[in-house]
């Protein structure tokens, strides 16, 4: 049966009007969440999270499941040895941001950064903010918009939602004020009636005009934007120590990651320094001054690519400078400047 929303509404704004009001009646509720020694306590959440999509897709799966993520743009697949090896190179970057203590994420905080930057997962992505769930909405070419409205009380009952607006590395999370949801095997998309009736879900559809797309388009850059991001460099950094320890990758699976992957540097200040270590803050390619994110790119093609076996991103290293404090240094693996 093909996938119909819970209402259709004759224009974006009579859509906006009608959710932001509903919305705007108890923005919060009270749950009692059991902590890790198995006392319960109350907590103050969202009443509801939202989802927006440009496009009348008849079901909505996490970027892991859904086919058309293993695509690159100009209709190449990966092979089954690609996917064998992403399927290697996305849990050893999360535990990377789990066992370093640079980091020290959880699980889902370490997902929620591979899932913000590029990389697929089992999350699917909402947020907190109505706002940018129409920003999202009506962002591509598509001329239908939906929303989807998920009750926070309900939903956790039955899938694991985390809260990830306070996301201590990844600032495109932070900027979003996103949240995930990770579903059962039973309620895998999020259009299916089972899913629908268990997490209290609701979709709503409109029509996306050409002045929505205009305004709306510019919302949805902001919130994706990396050129000021401090955070956006981490994987090209990572992905580069991988390919470093475990061989490079094909021409097609390069490719792949540079289509999702920011091309940004990895750069920060150094505040201190206690005994060895540098005490640093990350900043971001807008801090650096002749950042060519069409050169790097090319760069980390090489890098990565089989198709280059005489380039080894170690040799870039021997460039590697000891930053003075209040200095900005850089990986020159990320950032190449004569």
């Amino acid at each position: 049966m093909a996938f119909q929303p819970d209402y259709q509404f004759d224009s974006l704004t009579d859509a906006w009007t009608f959710l932001s009001d509903q919305q705007g009646r108890r923005p919060v509720e009270c749950l009692w969440v059991e902590t890790p020694s198995g006392v319960a306590v109350p907590q103050e959440v969202l009443r509801y999270l939202f989802r927006g999509e440009c496009g009348g897709f008849e079901t909505t799966l996490s970027s892991i499941h859904r086919p058309e993520t293993f695509a690159l743009r100009d209709g190449r697949r990966l092979s089954a040895l690609d996917l064998t090896t992403l399927i290697q190179l996305v849990p050893v970057l999360a535990r990377r941001f789990v066992d370093c203590e640079d980091y020290s994420l959880d699980e889902s905080h370490a997902y929620s950064l591979l899932q913000h930057y590029g990389l697929p997962t089992t999350i699917v992505d909402f947020t907190g903010h109505l706002g940018h769930a129409f920003a999202f909405a009506a962002s591509g070419k598509a001329t239908i918009g939906r929303v989807a409205v998920l009750q926070y009380s309900e939903a956790s009952k039955f899938a694991r939602v985390v809260d990830f607006t306070g996301h201590p590395w990844a600032e495109r999370a932070q900027r979003q004020k996103a949240f995930g949801v990770v579903p059962t095997d039973e309620l895998i998309d999020l259009k299916s009636e089972a899913a629908r009736s268990c997490l209290g879900l609701r979709w709503y559809q409109f029509p996306v005009s050409p002045s929505d797309h205009n305004y709306l388009s510019g919302k949805c850059q902001e919130l994706m934007r990396w050129i000021d991001d401090p955070s956006a460099g981490f994987l090209r950094f990572h992905i580069t120590e991988f390919v470093e320890a475990y061989g490079k990758f094909s021409p097609e699976l390069t490719d792949w990651l540079l289509e999702r992957v920011p091309v940004a540097p990895y750069c920060y200040v150094v505040r201190s320094f206690e005994e060895k270590d540098a005490v640093v803050n990350f900043r971001s390619a807008k801090d650096l001054k002749a950042f060519d994110e069409n050169a790097e790119r090319e760069h980390s093609r090489r890098y990565w690519s089989s198709d280059h076996p005489e380039c080894c991103s170690w040799a870039a290293m021997k460039k590697r400078l000891c930053p003075a404090v209040g200095e900005i240094a850089y990986d020159p693996r990320t950032y190449h400047v004569d």
